[in-house]
């Protein structure tokens, strides 16, 4: 058996802020829905895609999405620099970490792979 993660679904309050969050800063590109339910699918070079479900956001208890990034330093600077709270990036194991939030409040990993 073939096992793989085709998509995460996330809730958030406003769908259109949450595309231009992940497009702008995450380079995710929109694509078609295969139905009219409300939200949006993002999708990342790599097939990977993010559904947007407009809906309650849940409390942070830490459960979080991670996002691979290729150079965590200059990502973190990106986001400072546009006003965003991002904890240092941070060794675990041979890679790299930081968290912050997304604008509906979901906690995201940025993660550089060694």
């Amino acid at each position: 058996m073939t096992s793989g993660i085709h998509h995460i679904a996330i809730n958030v309050d406003s769908v259109e802020d949450a595309v231009n969050f992940y497009s702008k800063y995450f380079s995710l590109r929109q694509v078609a829905k295969p139905n009219h339910r409300a939200g949006a699918w993002l999708q990342a070079n790599d097939g990977r895609q993010i559904h947007l479900r407009q809906a309650t956001v849940p409390e942070d208890n830490g459960q979080h999405l991670a996002l691979l990034v290729d150079d965590i330093k200059e990502t973190y600077k990106m986001l400072t620099d546009a006003g965003i709270t991002v904890t240092s990036p941070k060794p675990i194991g041979s890679s790299l970490q930081s968290f912050l939030h997304d604008p509906a409040g979901n906690r995201i990993e940025i993660h550089q792979c060694e």
